[in-house]
Parts: C-alpha cells; sequence; structure tokens
C-alpha cells in the first residue's frame, strides 16, 4: 500500500477526476452520475481503465484514512449485510420489478415477492447506501447505475444468487473451520463442512442438497416458484453467469490462447471438469471443424447434448451434441484414467483452483496415459503476481476474495506461476510447461501450456 497523506491523496483524486472528466467530454459524453441508467449494459465509464482503477483505489484508501481505523473497521466488519442485501435482490430478482425509468413502491415491490413489506423496506434501504437502488420520493425505489445493471443482465443476478446461496455461508464460517483444524489440507474439514454441518466435500455435498430452503421446518406456500430449484441448479446458472457476465468473461480464453494457428484445423480438445460446456460450446463455433468433448461428472452432464439440440450424453457421449455439432458431452470424473486418448488439447478451466496440491497433482497425471508426444494441457486460472507486484489496490482485493473462497470451500488456493510449474513438474518431467498466455486487458488471468515430451 502507498500509505500516502492526506493531501496527496486528495490532490491525486483530484487530478484523476479532472482528466477522466476531460477524457470523457473528449469524447462527446456527458459528465456520468451513479443515478444515470442510461447505458444499456452499465459496463462502467468509457475511460482509461488504469486512470479509472487509480481513482478508485486512492478514493478507498481516502476513506480509511479520514474514518479512522474504529469506524473503518466496523464497516468493514458488518459488510456481511452489504452481500446479504445483494444477495436478497438477486434471489428475488428485485432490480428487474422495477422499471428503468420509474419506480416502484415498496408495498408494489412486497406484493410481487412475497417478502414482508416492513422486511423489505429495510433491506433495500440498506441496499441505497451502496447506491443499489435510490428512494425518490419516500416510499418509492428508483433505479441508479448498479441496479440497472442488475435489471439488464440476468447473468450478473445468477452470479450474486450463487455468490449468497451457495459460497456465501462457508465464506462466513471460515474463522470457525480454522479453529477447528488449523493446518490441514483436506477438502472435507474446510469451511464449507463447518456451514453445512457435512462430512462431504462440496461437489459430493452439492448434488445431494435439495433446494435452499427445503430443509425448513416450515412448510410455507409463499415462498415463491425459486424455493423449489436445486443448489446445482442454482450453481450451475451461477457458473453460467461468471463465465458469460461475472467476474471473468471466457472472451478472454478465446483471446488468450492461438486455438486457430496452434492447433490442427480438425483437432480434438477435450474440457476436463467443463461443466456444462459454457466456454467450449463458443470455442466449437467460432472453429466449426474442431471435435470438441466436455467432460464432467454423470448427474453434471446428463441430459446436456440433448439440452443443446444434439443425441448424445451419458458414458461416451454422443457425436452432434451442442449447438454447432462439433460437442459431445461424456461422464468422466477427473481423477481417473483420461478415456480419451490422443487428443491435442486437454483444457482445465477452472480446476486446480478448487483442489489443494496432491489433488491439482493426481487430475494431472490421469491424463497421461492418454496424452502422446505433443500432445498439450493447457490449464486456465487466475494468477497471483510475485508477492513484490502485489499492489494492495482493488485488483490485489478481488484475486484475493477468490483466494479466500477456494480456501473456504475447499482448502485450496490461487497460486503463483511459479507454483503452477512445480505441479506439472510433480505430476511428470514429461510434462513440460512450455509458456504461459493472457491479454493485456485481464493481467490476472492465465492460461498456462504443458507439452508432453513422451
Amino acid at each position: 500500500m502507498s500509505g500516502r497523506n492526506l493531501l496527496e491523496l486528495g490532490e491525486e483524486i483530484s487530478g484523476l477526476t479532472q482528466k477522466i472528466a476531460q477524457d470523457l467530454q473528449t469524447q462527446g459524453q456527458t459528465i456520468p452520475s451513479i443515478n444515470d441508467t442510461s447505458s444499456p449494459t452499465g459496463t462502467g465509464l468509457a475511460v482509461d481503465a488504469g486512470s479509472a482503477l487509480k481513482l478508485a483505489e486512492a478514493a478507498r484508501e481516502l476513506e480509511a484514512l479520514v474514518l479512522g481505523p474504529h469506524q473503518a473497521l466496523g464497516l468493514m466488519g458488518l459488510s456481511v449485510h452489504d452481500a446479504s442485501s445483494l444477495g436478497v435482490i438477486a434471489e428475488f430478482d428485485i432490480a428487474r420489478l422495477v422499471p428503468i425509468d420509474g419506480s416502484a413502491t415498496f408495498a408494489e415491490l412486497s406484493a410481487q415477492t412475497g417478502i414482508d413489506e416492513d422486511r423489505l423496506t429495510r433491506i433495500l434501504r440498506y441496499a441505497t447506501t451502496n447506491y443499489i437502488f435510490r428512494e425518490q420520493p419516500p416510499g418509492h425505489i428508483r433505479h441508479t447505475t448498479l441496479s440497472a445493471h442488475l435489471a439488464r443482465l440476468p447473468a450478473t443476478v445468477a452470479f450474486q444468487r450463487v455468490l449468497a446461496t451457495v459460497f456465501n455461508p462457508a465464506n462466513a464460517s471460515l474463522p470457525a473451520a480454522l479453529r477447528r483444524h488449523p493446518n490441514t489440507a483436506s477438502m472435507t474439514r474446510t469451511a464449507h463442512n463447518e456451514a453445512r454441518g457435512t462430512e462431504l466435500g462440496f461437489y459430493a455435498w452439492l448434488d445431494t442438497a435439495q433446494g435452499p430452503y427445503d430443509d425448513d421446518e416450515d412448510d410455507d406456500d409463499e415462498k415463491g416458484a425459486s424455493a423449489s430449484m436445486s443448489l446445482r441448479a442454482v450453481f450451475d446458472a451461477g457458473m453460467e453467469g461468471i463465465s458469460r457476465g461475472g467476474q471473468r468473461l471466457q472472451d478472454t480464453d478465446l483471446r488468450a490462447f492461438p486455438w486457430a494457428t496452434v492447433l490442427p484445423r480438425d483437432a480434438t480438445v477435450v474440457d476436463v471438469g467443463g461443466s456444462r460446456g459454457h466456454f467450449v460450446r463458443d470455442l466449437g463455433l467460432m472453429n466449426p471443424l474442431f471435435r470438441v468433448v466436455v467432460q464432467d461428472l454423470p448427474r453434471v452432464v446428463e441430459g446436456l447434448a440433448g439440452e443443446f439440440g444434439g443425441d448424445g450424453g451419458g458414458e461416451g457421449g454422443g457425436r452432434g451434441g451442442g449447438v454447432t455439432g462439433n460437442v459431445t458431452y461424456q461422464a468422466h470424473d477427473f481423477f481417473n484414467e483420461q478415456p480419451v486418448v490422443g487428443a491435442d488439447v486437454y483444457f482445465l478451466r477452472h480446476v486446480m483452483h478448487n483442489h489443494p496440491d496432491e489433488e491439482c497433482v493426481a487430475i494431472l497425471r490421469a491424463l497421461l496415459p492418454a496424452l502422446r508426444g505433443g500432445g498439450r494441457v493447457l490449464v486456465s486460472e487466475y494468477v497471483v503476481p510475485p508477492a513484490g507486484e502485489l499492489t494492495g489496490g482493488l485488483s490485489t482485493k478481488a484475486m484475493r476474495q477468490m483466494d479466500l473462497m477456494t480456501m473456504a470451500l475447499f482448502n485450496a488456493k490461487e497460486r503463483t506461476r511459479d507454483e503452477y510449474a512445480v505441479l506439472f513438474e510433480r505430476a511428470s518431467e514429461r510434462l513440460v510447461l512450455k509458456g504461459t498466455h493472457q491479454v493485456p486487458d485481464d493481467p490476472t488471468s492465465c492460461i498456462f501450456e504443458a507439452v508432453y515430451t513422451g
């Protein structure tokens, strides 16, 4: 962290604000406010991203400085309500119930959601302290830039819902889990296990869990249709939301690696642990001669080929699955020996960061019998910069949030380049890390390319 004093921060904020305002005026744009809902996607200011990030980081540092330790730490400790109020908005899709250019009363929103009016009013009034909605006039809720973004982008709502319903109970239980198991790397002695009172690992538990409210003793007819969704369904929707509009767009992976120039036109690409195939369906569209295989556990891939217009599914899948006719869905546990032999690429996207080191090595070793000389293993993950390059700002905070979430759910971690190199080396001396691939606008994401030399 910079440790700038009050005057230095004020000068930087003033200078950056003037620069951004001048850039906007040069582009013929109006100077926006938080209540501006005119942007069709709500993706942010069309200005230099570096300047915007520096301004936001300086403003955060100034806030911590002027509030002082007592108030700053108090707000931080109670920020759980930031997440819970946003979770309620996502759970009941409240942003969509408010007209973009109009308003809705608390009574109207209560009737539409089934939430007691007094409770809903208090929750939404809290959300307005984070600039999610505004109350004008009293009793009427209108959109801000943030709430309009939720109204327009269902993918963001799905992402926020999975955070609130599936992930955050584990995140909140991290202190208790570390008190109980301070040194373990077990995937069944995690904050998730502490929160859910289960001996099952996260994914095994997810496959058996019912809806978020199904274990309630109160048989309340007014819980709404969304209450019947299984947690697996909430999770799947949230993961697709992350890929298509959440924290990391899958476009990063499509651009980072030179798929069409490095691989044969008819390459076989196996998406190991690929869930519903959000990424490789787009890869298949861009490369229609590729043969793409999506692998995940039977519960995950069952019925996907039919859902996306194909004729396969189950063990072995079926050619013709997916939207382009070149996607196959196959049931497979990536801890078992890889059944697709001699593929050009085995792609693991956001798999390794969900597993401790020993499990990562086991996943890589399960690929070895299927690999042929020159075969590639691509691992797409967030990458932690070396300690000396960490700024302590917002980009670092987002990385650390992901790191602590993987700790809470799996006793896993986000890793540096060197740590990933060690995993490949431990798996096999023939699996050689050849290089890394990134895009300039997403320095926290990386595709690690290992080539089998056997």
